[in-house]
């Protein structure tokens, strides 16, 4: 990974995190590499996940614990002629933030543990309440029949692609075409690539 990209600030990491709602998380056994798109939230560096207590991603995680997870904030594609107006496509680009957490899967079994997950998933996905607190006994067979994991970090790696690299010029001009087409993600894309403009 480029230098100029890699991010290691914890905060600007859980932001993306918490921000982000789905992510990929890749399994393998017996050399089969498995990927399924999954919600997921982010607490003390662990990642925690829910889903039936059966099926091929429980059967392969029983039998190889080890796996990787990646999640994206989308920021804005940049057509090639926001770089330069020679017909070129080469600089056409995506602009991004992701994470990666290498780690290990620990199946969570302790009904409290399970409800701190699972209230947490809530609060991320359901800000706005609307709901009675996951401990009420209302929840309790719903509770015992959700299997609760966890990603145990081992490490991560964090890429912030926004524009760090560009040339003085490039960047004036990406930020002429990011102005001019305006949209509101345009707009938060120009202040990003402000903010990390050497």
């Amino acid at each position: 990974m480029r230098k100029a990209f890699e991010i290691t600030d914890k905060k600007m990491i859980k932001e993306v995190l918490d921000y982000v709602e789905f992510g990929t998380l890749a399994l393998s056994i017996k050399n089969k590499p498995y990927s399924l798109p999954i919600n997921f939230v982010e607490n003390n560096g662990n990642v925690f996940f829910h889903g039936s207590k059966k099926g091929k991603k429980i059967s392969m995680m029983e039998e190889n614990p080890f796996c990787s997870f990646s999640a994206v904030e989308d920021i804005s594609f940049l057509p090639s002629y926001f770089s330069n107006d020679k017909g070129d496509a080469s600089p056409a680009t995506h602009l991004y933030k992701s994470i990666i957490i290498d780690g290990e899967i620990e199946f969570i079994e302790d009904y409290d543990e399970k409800i701190e997950a699972l209230s947490l998933l809530m609060e991320k996905y359901q800000k706005e309440g609307g709901y009675k607190s996951l401990d009420n006994e209302m929840y309790k067979k719903i509770v015992n029949a959700t299997c609760i994991y966890k990603l145990i970090k081992k490490e991560i790696s964090a890429k912030f692609y926004l524009g760090q690299h560009f040339s003085e010029k490039r960047y004036i001009r990406v930020c002429e075409y990011l102005e001019k087409r305006g949209t509101i993600k345009d707009l938060q894309t120009l202040e990003l690539i402000k903010q990390f403009h050497n």
